[in-house]
């Protein structure tokens, strides 16, 4: 073999060897693309995953803070700007229905004979409404139903009637049912759509830590008088935990908001 046969021999084995090597090169590059395509791939499954997990807790939050149905009775003698009912029906958290509709579920009225409770579960379900009037007109209402429930003792945190025992605005007539029957989370949400309606429950925090475990009627009056007692000795040692309003506008005072 002479040298030109030899330097080709040389210059195609370089040339064979080099074409390898770009070969295995593009293999391993079409590797790498592969798996960083799976890499991209499992990042994005878990991501859709993690982001169907975020809307599924979404959703699940938003079933709990509209679990129970409200309504509104609606006799049209409250002024519609302070009117915490109208609020909460602007808000798409309540609706109003006319005196003549034949509600079904629990009927928050000073004309109960019994106090809502936990027993009341079954017709929790259908709803619970609030009959929006004047406390001024309270006793032209006529309105009956098996339904109709009370609400045990409890003072008004709203602008209009702020401490006041039992004069409460609609929503916490509503708050205070929705508490007393279990769904606490619902009655915060409802109470956050107000700037005072935080302070509801802190104000009446001594009555619902008694109220929050009874089950049925006769329990909610023996944790009242507890309360009503308890009230009382804080009341002879000047510990009352709110100050009374000092508004002398009788009208406003006798407002239902």
């Amino acid at each position: 073999m002479n040298n030109k046969q030899r330097y080709q021999n040389w210059k195609k084995a370089r040339s064979d060897k080099r074409d390898q090597k770009q070969q295995q090169g593009q293999q391993q590059q079409q590797i790498t693309i592969h798996q960083l395509q799976q890499l991209n791939n499992q990042q994005s499954n878990s991501q859709d995953e993690s982001e169907d997990e975020d809307q599924q807790q979404i959703n699940k939050k938003e079933e709990r803070l509209n679990d129970i149905k409200l309504f509104m009775i609606d006799y049209g003698q409250c002024d519609v700007k302070k009117c915490t009912g109208r609020k909460m029906e602007r808000f798409k958290l309540l609706t109003a229905i006319k005196p003549k509709v034949k509600f079904q579920g629990i009927i928050v009225s000073a004309n109960g004979k019994k106090y809502v409770s936990k027993e009341d579960e079954e017709l929790l379900q259908k709803g619970i409404c609030v009959i929006d009037c004047s406390w001024a007109k309270i006793e032209e209402i006529t309105y009956v139903s098996p339904n109709e429930r009370l609400l045990p003792h409890m003072v008004a945190v709203n602008p209009v009637n702020f401490g006041k025992q039992f004069k409460l605005s609609c929503v916490e007539a509503i708050a205070a049912t929705l508490a007393l029957c279990g769904r606490r989370e619902q009655a915060d949400f409802i109470l956050s759509k107000f700037t005072w309606g935080e302070n509801f429950f802190k104000i009446n925090k001594d009555a619902f830590d008694l109220y929050q475990e009874c089950q049925n009627d006769k329990e909610l009056r023996v944790a009242e008088q507890k309360y009503l007692e308890m009230a009382q000795k804080k009341e002879n040692t000047g510990q009352r935990n709110y100050d009374m309003p000092s508004s002398s506008d009788d009208e406003e005072e006798n407002q239902i908001q």
